[in-house]
């Protein structure tokens, strides 16, 4: 009997461990994506249009724990509009990848 009970305990204390680590690593990746966004936006508000190689590396290796399905979306180029774009849909995808009934299509939010 106790040794049930600690093996119910044990399985519960497991399943807590990764709820919370699937929980932090979606906010860790969160951070990123917003940390990347708001230097693009201040760039794109100063009127910069191009990054140089070392920004684009650093960006990079911001957002490379990001699953795979969001780096697919990912425009390396150097043009800062087309990267501010493609991270907003970074973003977008993470999202859904955590909640498939987010939705975000316009489409959806006028039929709807």
């Amino acid at each position: 009997m106790i040794d049930q009970t600690n093996t119910n305990i044990e399985q519960l204390e497991e399943e807590i461990a990764r709820d919370n680590a699937r929980r932090y690593a979606f906010h860790r990746m969160l951070k990123a994506t917003d940390k990347v966004l708001w230097r693009l936006e201040e760039m794109n508000r100063d009127g910069v249009k191009t990054l140089n190689q070392d920004q684009r590396v650093e960006i990079r290796d911001n957002l490379g724990e990001l699953p795979q399905e969001c780096l697919d979306i990912y425009q390396d180029t150097e043009r800062v509009q087309d990267v501010l774009d493609s991270v907003f849909e970074m973003q977008e995808r993470l999202f859904r990848i955590r909640n498939p009934e987010f939705g975000f299509d316009e489409e959806e939010a006028l039929a709807g």
